[in-house]
């Protein structure tokens, strides 16, 4: 799904009008994560809805859905002229951004120090490409010019970068 976002918004970027509804698609990705990110736990599992939130690793999960769910909403928004306040069009960044700092803190708890490790340095590289996605969008709002016009291009790559290394994530 990330690897579409990030092509759809390259499509749009290019001039292709129907793909200005390209943050639908993490509608999907949130659904997914909600119902595969920690199948132990409700709406799957047999760890009841209010008991799951003691677990560390489930409530980084659910967050990670919830900013993809707001970030969904307000860009979708910016892109299809529904919302036309300026500062409303800073949330995609700042949560983009936001993502990738949290990603940057999130762990799991694996026995195994290989297996961690090989993780946390994917965790790594999809944390840089998002705040750097984030970075991009910001500039290519605020900034003017040449600089806009790059970072237009930018943060939708990094999109299809981070979509690529989640095609070739494994997890334990």
């Amino acid at each position: 799904m990330v690897l579409l976002v990030g092509l759809f918004a390259l499509l749009e970027r290019a001039g292709v009008r129907w793909a200005k509804h390209w943050p639908l698609l993490f509608l999907i990705l949130a659904g997914f994560l909600f119902l595969r990110s920690d199948p132990e736990t409700w709406p799957m599992g047999n760890v009841g809805f209010w008991d799951s939130f003691r677990d560390p690793e489930v409530v980084q999960h659910r967050t990670f859905v919830v900013l993809i769910v707001a970030f969904t909403i307000f860009e979708w928004g910016v892109r299809t002229g529904r919302w036309k306040n300026q500062a409303l069009a800073l949330v995609f960044p700042v949560l983009t951004t936001v993502g990738g700092d949290l990603l940057l803190t999130h762990n799991h708890a694996i026995s195994n120090i290989k297996e961690q490790l090989l993780i946390e340095l994917s965790h790594l590289f999809l944390a840089v490409l998002g705040v750097a996605a984030g970075a991009a969008r910001w500039l290519q709002i605020r900034g003017t010019g040449r600089d806009a016009r790059w970072a237009g291009w930018i943060w939708p790559t990094c999109f299809v970068l981070v979509g690529l290394l989640l095609l070739a994530y494994r997890e334990a």
